[in-house]
C-alpha cells in the first residue's frame, strides 16, 4: 500500500456521500464559501463515468481562491479493487495542499463503509482525523422500495453522524415523516436530522469526531 509521501499529522477529514442526484457537489461548494481565509482546504472527488463534471464544478472554486486544491478519482468507485487509484490521488492531494482540512465526496454508487476502512488503516491512521460524515439524501426517493432495500443507500445512512435532508423546497410533510421513521429503524442513528434546501449546511457541523469510523 502506498504511504503519503510527506509527514502529515491529524488532518480533519470529512467524508459527504449520499446516492446520485441529492446535492452533494452544492454541499461541498456551499462549505467552500464558508472556508475561513487562513485555511488550506483540499476535496478528493469520485467520479463515475468518463466526464469529471464534479470536478470540473469545484474547478472553478480553485480557480477563484488558490487555497482550495482539487483531486479526482476517475472512473468506477473509490471502494473498488485495492483502493489503490483513491490511495495515489489521496497522497496526491496531500501532498501537494498539506491541507488544514480534507473533504471528500464518494460516488452516489459507492460504498462508503469501504472508504472509511481505508482512511482509517494503519497508513494514515495518524495522518488523517476522522471527523462527520454528512449523509445527503432526498426523502421523496423513501416513497420508493427500491431504495429503501438499497445495500449502499442503507449504508450511507448507516454510517452517517448527520443526515441532511436536501431539496426540502420541493418536499410534502410526509417525506419529512418518512425519513424521520426510516432513520428510527436503524441500529446507529444519527446525532441529527436536517432538512434544508441546494445543500446550505453550516461549517460547524464538520467538527467533531465521527461515531460511527472504523475502529
Amino acid at each position: 500500500m502506498n504511504r503519503p509521501d510527506k509527514e502529515f499529522s491529524s488532518i480533519p477529514t470529512n467524508i459527504i456521500t449520499g446516492f446520485l442526484g441529492v446535492g452533494k457537489t452544492s454541499a461541498i461548494k456551499h462549505l467552500l464559501k464558508q472556508k475561513p481565509t487562513n485555511e488550506r482546504w483540499a476535496v478528493l472527488v469520485n467520479e463515475f463515468g468518463e466526464i469529471g463534471v464534479d470536478g470540473y464544478l469545484f474547478k472553478e472554486d480553485q480557480r477563484k481562491n488558490q487555497d482550495i486544491f482539487i483531486q479526482e478519482v476517475p472512473g468506477g468507485c473509490m471502494c473498488c479493487a485495492s483502493n489503490l487509484p483513491m490511495q495515489v490521488a489521496l497522497n496526491k492531494l496531500l501532498k501537494r495542499a498539506n491541507p488544514h482540512r480534507l473533504l471528500i465526496e464518494p460516488t452516489g454508487l459507492g460504498h462508503p463503509i469501504e472508504v472509511m476502512e481505508l482512511l482509517s488503516n494503519q497508513f494514515y491512521k495518524n495522518v488523517l482525523s476522522i471527523k462527520k460524515t454528512i449523509t445527503l439524501v432526498d426523502a421523496r426517493q423513501l416513497a420508493d422500495e427500491r431504495y429503501l432495500n438499497h445495500q449502499t443507500y442503507n449504508q450511507q445512512i448507516d454510517i452517517a453522524d448527520i443526515i441532511v435532508g436536501n431539496k426540502s423546497d420541493f418536499y410534502q410533510d410526509s417525506d419529512r415523516s418518512r425519513l424521520m421513521e426510516f432513520v428510527s429503524t436503524k441500529e446507529k442513528k444519527p446525532e441529527l436530522v436536517h432538512f434544508t434546501e441546494y445543500g446550505k449546511m453550516p461549517l460547524a457541523w464538520l467538527d467533531g469526531e465521527a461515531q460511527h469510523s472504523i475502529s
